[in-house]
């Protein structure tokens, strides 16, 4: 059988891309989405998160039943507090688990963002810690993109 999926969609930017897809019905497979359209779903997770799961448990205590939910937040935001939202309200965290972080890398300009972010820790080391290196130590799955434009030697 098919899965029934929500997908929590984190949009970001002035052109939205993923709206228009959405429009377009390019994502129809998917049971139930939810658009966020403040682009930064890190910084003001709890009243996002918290009213897009409302609509998705109501969606399913009227019967529609759910086997996933995927959260999209583009490459901006920080993992940490989406998931101690999702480990840490109870309403939440009785309904669903969290089964993976996923991350998309760019295989291009992943090594000079990162020797980026060693060198600001260096200047200045009571800095937070970056998007791209929170995504990273916090992914259970990398997926590498762009490998077709770095040697074998880089991608590997």
């Amino acid at each position: 059988r098919e899965l029934k999926i929500a997908v929590i969609e984190n949009e970001f930017g002035e052109v939205p891309i993923d709206n228009e897809l959405l429009a377009q019905n390019k994502l129809a497979a998917a049971e139930q989405v939810v658009v966020m359209d403040n682009g930064c779903m890190c910084c003001s997770v709890r009243g996002d998160i918290l009213g897009a799961f409302t609509s998705i448990i109501d969606a399913v205590d009227s019967g529609n039943g759910l086997d996933a939910v995927i959260i999209e937040t583009t490459g901006m935001a920080d993992p940490v507090p989406i998931v101690r939202t999702l480990l840490q309200t109870p309403v939440i965290a009785s309904r669903f688990a969290l089964a993976g972080v996923v991350t998309l890398v760019d295989a291009k300009n992943i090594l000079r963002r990162l020797q980026e972010l060693d060198e600001e820790q260096e200047d200045d080391p009571d800095a937070p810690p970056d998007e791209a290196f929170q995504q990273l130590m916090f992914a259970d799955t990398i997926i590498l993109n762009k490998i077709d434009l770095v040697g074998s030697a880089v991608a590997l």
